[in-house]
């Protein structure tokens, strides 16, 4: 323990003792107020970084397609409106801490609300929200921080507010990504808000060291960085278990598009001698849907995803790429290979002896194989496409083979 020793009282001069007494407030003030005030600015930063990376998250689980739909007026339906919200909800009631995620669009420099969680009576969130109409104008109070705002975003970039900005609906620190439809067409805009009282909870252990001597500082400083770090791992954590989310599709827990995406340039990356891509897509969907319901609808899709997952390897991605479009990317799989695969989805898919009356329930499936260590998995995407259609064109239940292009099975 360190031993301080007491000195007995003595006269001073007042001009000694209001320099050294200067002096020393300056010093410590410097040693307490500027770490405080740099490590603040950090962790704001950190903050921004973190609800900058929840927005891109919220972006992915968009179906890019339908909301280029919606944000046009004239298409609006209450039906377009729950597909859109949907994944969202699930989305936003996984993390609690978020208060409001909603989408937007830009009209005349204006950004109008499209889809928003809070309408949804299905989110699970400890806030009380209100909810923003379809197609009604964002008001922020004040100047906005940033006057382009809307044109970063529309450039590409995912933009967080500088500061906590107040609007109509609280005090928030937002962020904003773009969206895009599978064409690669900007199609409106997500938004992530955090009130500021996630930020005053994320700060108050940290408010009593501003007031301690040179020691009690320099003893913060180790209980700032322990602090900082536990949070930095505690939103890590929840990164990756949300990133996770992100990539798999809710129904059939397969890869969504985005997952199959960053699987496939990994799968590239080996440079394998060949490579197979299977676009697999369900005969009429929608009539299944019609005739049979969409619960028979959607246990068709979990059927599709287990005969792929049960005809391929370990090593092959099984993806969902929208509603009734599937994918195997294969390396190292070559054309008897690939058929093979194609014939075993076949078999499983078309066993309806517990169902009869789902005997019309089928695929069709396209096949591409490349046997070029340099492959392009869009060229390769597109000529499946284009085999698939093929398919479905020659009576459906069957695959084709886009080297020949005629109906092997």
């Amino acid at each position: 323990m360190q031993h301080i020793r007491v000195f007995s009282f003595r006269k001073i001069t007042l001009r000694t003792f209001w320099i050294v007494s200067l002096a020393a407030a300056v010093t410590l003030c410097a040693v307490v107020a500027i770490p405080q005030w740099l490590s603040k600015q950090a962790r704001l930063q950190v903050l921004r970084t973190h609800v900058a990376e929840i927005a891109q998250l919220a972006a992915s689980v968009v179906d890019g397609d339908l909301h280029r739909q919606l944000i046009d007026p004239a298409n609006f339906t209450p039906e377009l409106y729950q597909r859109v919200l949907a994944p969202l909800v699930h989305f936003h009631s996984a993390d609690p801490d978020i208060f409001y995620v909603y989408t937007m669009v830009e009209r005349n420099g204006r950004a109008h609300y499209i889809v928003d969680t809070a309408a949804s009576p299905d989110l699970q969130t400890p806030h009380t929200l209100i909810a923003s109409k379809y197609d009604e104008v964002f008001r922020p109070i004040g100047e906005e921080a940033d006057p382009d705002w809307l044109q970063q975003i529309a450039a590409g970039k995912t933009y967080v507010y500088p500061i906590f900005q107040r609007d109509d609906y609280g005090n928030f620190l937002s962020g904003h990504t773009p969206i895009y439809d599978r064409g690669g067409r900007y199609s409106g805009f997500v938004g992530v808000d955090f009130d500021i009282e996630y930020y005053l909870a994320q700060e108050a252990s940290f408010r009593a060291i501003s007031i301690g001597t040179l020691i009690a500082a320099m003893l913060a400083a180790l209980l700032i960085g322990y602090l900082a770090a536990a949070y930095h791992h505690d939103v890590t954590n929840r990164l990756e278990a949300q990133y996770h989310i992100s990539i798999r599709d809710e129904l059939t827990q397969l890869l969504n598009r985005r997952g199959a995406r960053g699987a496939v340039r990994s799968a590239l990356a080996t440079q394998a001698s060949t490579y197979a891509a299977i676009l697999i897509d369900v005969d009429d969907l929608k009539g299944i849907n019609d005739n049979h319901g969409h619960a028979a609808g959607d246990d068709f899709l979990s059927k599709v995803a287990e005969a792929m997952c049960g005809s391929v390897r370990e090593t092959d991605i099984c993806a969902r790429l929208g509603g009734d479009e599937f994918l195997i990317f294969a390396t190292d799989c070559d054309l008897d290979a690939a058929t093979e695969i194609a014939r075993r989805i076949l078999s499983k898919v078309n066993t309806h002896e517990d169902v009869p009356e789902r005997r019309d329930f089928g695929v069709s499936i396209g096949i591409d194989v490349a046997t070029t260590r340099h492959a392009e998995f869009e060229a390769m995407y597109r000529r499946a496409d284009q085999a698939l259609y093929r398919a479905k064109a020659a009576g459906r239940n069957r695959y084709v083979i886009f080297e020949s292009m005629m109906a092997a099975g």
